[in-house]
């Protein structure tokens, strides 16, 4: 009940206003030579009693302070060249050894780079949600994701999930070598979550991990609200929808990824109708019509619906994730009334998991919409979290 009335009351309050344990040198062979972290840098501290200030409907709860860091650690791009990335890092003042949460964050436009978690805004909606658990003596790691912070100057890999979370692990790999370097220990309880873009980067990370039998970070738990698990059929609902889309141009935004993530490389005209191929050659956020039977073009959809389109169909093909089957405990939340991600991609996800066996459990909030279904969501991971902490 404690960690209900935190959950609420403080993302309320920010929102509206504004296995063994591993030890510090217990890296699986095949990454003891690798170094990650570059760099770490102390952005602020925020004690336990200013917390408290901040959110005195809550202060009873607040459990200890935290001190935010910006990171950067070595990675790869999408066409495997070397890269520096970035994210932000939540370090409790508590004793003891710390339990990892890896939180990932949803779509953010190349408009709104800054929102990036590695700028630490404290404005950040999805910043507050990292800041509170680490409230709670998780030491909670954020990653910027590649096209954000120190990777701004390239396209960011939208809609390519096992691409994002290959820079998600380097991250906990680069928070692992701040740990040693800091003598911070870690409790061995890893947990993920993620929220819309972030919930399928989330789950791909631990499919990932768990496919690669990575005992570094085995996962523990993960709870995931409204993520886009079922690509292909996600093309489906928008080319047969007949009502307005809201979330459009984000659907597009995949569209155009696929087109240059996965070398299919057709010019924008195949894909759309005039005027919006012209505009959208210039990137995602133009200014689009959100009807879905003006926008494309009518050789692109006959293609698609009829089968035509294989390099499209291979690569949602690559980023369904409900194909996967979970080794740890798995919590899917969603919205019924969800119109940017629709709920048959956590339902997709929840039944072939089940039906293979994995330890998923399906939790619909009821009226809750995209943004509405955040609050019930860190209810449930809030629970989760605490049971296996």
């Amino acid at each position: 009940m404690h960690m209900k009335l935190i959950m609420t009351s403080i993302i309320a309050a920010t929102l509206i206003t504004g296995r063994p344990a591993l030890s510090n040198s217990s890296f699986s062979s095949s990454h003891l030579t690798k170094k990650y972290l570059v760099s770490a840098e102390q952005k602020k501290q925020s004690s336990a009693d200013e917390i408290k200030r901040t959110h005195p409907q809550v202060a009873l709860f607040i459990q200890n302070g935290y001190t935010t860091w910006r990171i950067t650690y070595n990675t790869v791009s999408p066409t495997g060249e070397a890269i520096i990335a970035s994210g932000a890092l939540y370090v409790p003042d508590t004793k003891g050894e710390l339990p990892f949460l890896n939180y990932n964050h949803g779509t953010i436009f190349p408009s709104r780079e800054r929102s990036a978690p590695s700028y630490t805004n404290d404005n950040s909606a999805e910043g507050n949600i990292a800041r509170i658990f680490s409230a709670n003596g998780y030491l909670v790691a954020m990653p910027d994701y590649l096209g954000y912070g120190t990777t701004k100057n390239i396209s960011h890999p939208y809609g390519a999930y096992h691409i994002n979370a290959k820079t998600v692990t380097d991250m906990l790999y680069a928070v692992k070598e701040f740990c040693n370097d800091k003598q911070l220990a870690l409790s061995g309880k890893t947990f993920f979550s993620g929220w819309s873009e972030g919930a399928a980067i989330a789950l791909a990370t631990v499919l990932d991990l768990e496919k690669n039998k990575d005992e570094n970070f085995k996962p523990t738990a993960t709870v995931l609200n409204a993520g886009p698990y079922h690509s292909s059929a996600f093309v489906d609902h928008v080319l047969d929808a007949t009502e307005p889309l809201r979330y459009m141009k984000s659907y597009v935004w995949v569209l155009q990824s696929y087109n240059e993530l996965y070398n299919i490389n057709r010019p924008s005209d195949y894909y759309f109708n005039t005027p919006y191929a012209k505009l959208l050659s210039d990137g995602p956020e133009a200014d689009i019509t959100h009807d879905a039977q003006e926008l494309f073009a009518t050789g692109f959809r006959n293609d698609f619906k009829s089968g035509k389109d294989t390099a499209l169909a291979h690569a949602l093909k690559e980023n369904d994730l409900w194909t996967g089957k979970p080794l740890s405990p798995v919590v899917f939340c969603h919205g019924d009334k969800d119109d940017y991600v629709p709920l048959f991609n956590s339902q997709k996800a929840y039944d072939e998991m089940k039906a293979k066996g994995a330890d998923v459990k399906l939790k619909i909030f009821k009226g809750q919409t995209h943004i509405s279904g955040v609050f019930a969501f860190l209810q449930m991971a809030f629970t989760a979290f605490e049971e296996k902490k």
